[in-house]
């Protein structure tokens, strides 16, 4: 425990010089001083752990002292010298907050004992004021939980372990499936030659060690009472303190973060249970990344399953989601939405026409235009759509896109007649999308019209049928090049034809 700096304060030179003697031996860092006004001005140089005061002396007493030094700092721990004729007022002053007294004349144990008893009291106290600090610490680990962009996430980590520790180097090892060696997938203070090279078996090395073992290690001025860690640590150039922990999840082990630092006050257990906790927090994001993913890999097939569905029954409107999501997405990047928008724009876009799966076929492949009986039915469409995707459990911005896509601006469309702002940003983009790709394709019952004319078209409807913003945004991608409109040619079956030939029309 020896290192901590103590200010021993006393007007007799021999008790000065015997304080110094005997703890300076044991390793603590000794000033003495004459005087309280002269202790007072040290301890506003000074960082000081323990004060050791005698209660007697001339000018400012003991007592005066610990009053002022209390105004000062309430982290000093202060211990009292006393002789008989001021018995009482030493224990009146543990009833005030003094941590301990000696009673002249002392041996070098009893001074060493209430010294070791003020220190380990002075320890205890600094760390309950530094969890204090750190509970806001652990309420920004929660968000960690949250996060599935492991670039970001080890963003985060970093920040929180520079600030609170003063750590000079961080690194995320991952352990690599193929091989099961660690390497390290993302760091902070490392060479970048460093980061690029570095690799540990299961066994080798600090991280290679608690890979192995998947216990914690700290480890200090390059010791440690466990040999095979003296073993390691003798083979590797080590930092003046570090702690390596290691991420375990509830079914794989995921790697080891290191932490380390060149200088200052080595770490602490009480360091070690911080980053511990911070781990945890960690390996709970970097399992929900993983469930994400996989989700996500469900979540496509199940996309492309549903879109394949659609387009087989309506054979004039192949490729149109596709076309569809493109014109969708790059209006949406136009007007600013984020990167998780896009991604429930493409989607959204992808799935428009789902709903068209419980319209007959007959309906859907008529080669004339719709009478007004059949209309109504094909309005059942977005309503079919939000029937088919619900229980898969899409994101209710993407139901709502499917749902909305036939709304008007301004407030003549299906299914709900909602106008303006009532409708959702994607739905709004959705429609223009929608529209675009169906002016663009040739039907049977009339031709395919040009570029020009969607320039135009939408110039007609903004305001009515589109939002003014995003028919502005359409017309001045298309009129920059940077939306290229699709040139749609379809097949029928040729009538009369038995065998299935294609042709074009």
């Amino acid at each position: 425990m020896a290192g901590e700096k103590i200010l021993v304060v006393d007007d007799e030179v021999i008790i000065r010089d015997l304080c110094y003697d005997v703890l300076t031996t044991e390793g603590y860092q000794v000033t003495t001083i004459s005087d309280g006004m002269a202790a007072l001005e040290e301890l506003g140089r000074s960082d000081i752990d323990l004060l050791i005061t005698d209660i007697k002396m001339p000018e400012m007493d003991g007592l005066e002292l610990f009053e002022r030094v209390k105004q000062l700092s309430q982290d000093i721990v202060t211990v009292f010298i006393t002789g008989h004729g001021t018995l009482d007022t030493a224990i009146e002053s543990l009833m005030r907050g003094v941590d301990g007294f000696l009673l002249k004349p002392f041996t070098q144990d009893e001074l060493l004992g209430a010294v070791n008893r003020a220190v380990t009291r002075s320890t205890l106290q600094k760390e309950n004021i530094r969890l204090k600090a750190l509970i806001p610490l652990f309420e920004i680990s929660k968000l960690l939980v949250t996060e599935i962009d492991l670039a970001h996430l080890f963003k985060i980590i970093t920040e929180v372990l520079v600030e609170e520790f003063s750590v000079d180097r961080v690194s995320l090892m991952l352990i690599d499936e193929p091989s099961g060696d660690l390497l390290i997938r993302a760091s902070h203070g490392l060479p970048a030659d460093m980061a690029l090279k570095a690799r540990r078996r299961c066994g080798e090395g600090v991280s290679g060690m608690v890979l192995k073992h998947r216990k914690p290690l700290i480890i200090s001025a390059g010791k440690h009472p466990d040999p095979e860690v003296m073993a390691v640590i003798n083979l590797e150039d080590m930092p003046a303190s570090s702690m390596s922990v290691p991420l375990i999840g509830k079914n794989k082990m995921f790697g080891v973060l290191n932490v380390s630092k060149f200088s200052g006050t080595p770490f602490t257990t009480s360091d070690l249970q911080i980053v511990l906790i911070l781990s945890s927090q960690v390996v709970t994001a970097m399992e929900n990344a993983s469930l994400f993913e996989d989700l996500r890999e469900n979540y496509f097939r199940t996309v492309q399953a549903l879109v394949a569905a659609v387009e087989a029954k309506d054979p004039y409107t192949r490729w149109h989601s596709t076309n569809v999501a493109r014109y969708a997405v790059a209006i949406a990047r136009d007007i600013g939405m984020t990167p998780s928008q896009l991604e429930e724009m493409h989607i959204a876009a992808i799935l428009h026409d789902v709903g068209k799966i419980g319209i007959s076929e007959r309906i859907i492949s008529k080669p004339g235009h719709l009478n007004h009986e059949e209309f109504d039915i094909m309005k059942d469409h977005p309503a079919h759509g939000i029937r088919i995707l619900e229980p898969i459990g899409f994101a209710p911005e993407i139901i709502n896109a499917v749902y909305q896509h036939h709304e008007r601006y301004d407030g003549k469309g299906y299914p709900q007649g909602l106008a303006g702002e009532e409708i959702t940003l994607a739905a709004r983009v959705l429609n223009v999308a929608d529209t675009i790709d169906a002016m663009l394709s040739e039907r049977p019952y009339r031709s395919m019209i040009s570029g020009q004319e969607v320039l135009q078209e939408l110039a007609r409807e903004s305001g009515m049928q589109f939002d003014p913003r995003i028919a502005e945004s359409a017309k001045s991608l298309i009129e920059k090049g940077l939306l290229k409109l699709g040139v749609h040619t379809y097949y029928q079956y040729a009538a009369g034809t038995d065998n299935g030939e294609k042709k074009s029309l």
